[in-house]
């Protein structure tokens, strides 16, 4: 059986058949400690699990495996890869709005209500994206205007949070959907300016 970290092999000394992939992860992640990083993916013979996937690896035990892959990031590394792929994530964004407010103007709530949670899911991704950009953007948000974009955009995007939580909790659907189809592409759109901007400083 081979253990690799980063593609480095590791050697841990008692692993016997009782051991599961959580334990092992545990023990990975207390070596990692003051490296700031963390396991973020373990590829278990080619297949793939996140390293929160906790109720899965705690009953997989590590002796049924051949090869044990586990890959770290940084916090730093993480908040890039989200402003990488933050474009993408966006559009969707902006798509699912429309959806959302197409069917709660025609009476279609319960439908709604299912993409309306994934794009609140979404604005909070962009928020915590937002909030944690000088972990990886420091220097570029130092000698610029940025920051003060990155503080408005939180600011914006908590007020219309507020707005649709008023919204949605008195089952105002016509305004819920205003706010989605009216306030949040603007937004949305000065975030891809944002992320633009930042990924070229």
């Amino acid at each position: 059986m081979e253990i690799l970290l980063n593609d480095n092999r590791l050697d841990i000394e008692g692993i016997g058949p009782e051991v599961t992939v959580l334990e092992l992860l545990t023990t990975v992640e207390e070596s990692l400690k003051g490296t700031q990083a963390t396991v973020i993916e373990i590829i278990l013979d080619e297949e793939s699990y996140s390293a929160d996937d906790v109720s899965e690896i705690s009953t997989l035990k590590v002796m049924d495996y051949q090869k044990i892959e586990l890959f770290t990031a940084t916090a730093q590394d993480m908040v890039r890869a989200a402003f990488a792929d933050g474009e993408a994530g966006l559009q969707h964004l902006e798509e699912l709005a429309v959806e959302v407010a197409s069917e709660l103007r025609i009476g279609k709530v319960k439908e709604g209500m299912d993409s309306y949670l994934e794009f609140v899911d979404g604005i909070e991704w962009l928020v915590t994206m937002l909030k944690n950009a000088d972990l990886a953007f420091a220097s570029n948000m130092a000698e610029s205007s940025l920051e003060s974009d990155r503080q408005s955009l939180v600011q914006r995007l908590g007020e219309q949070m507020s707005q649709v939580q008023i919204a949605q909790e008195a089952q105002d659907w016509v305004g819920l959907a205003d706010i989605l189809e009216y306030e949040f592409p603007e937004i949305l759109q000065d975030s891809k300016g944002f992320i633009k901007s930042i990924l070229a400083a």
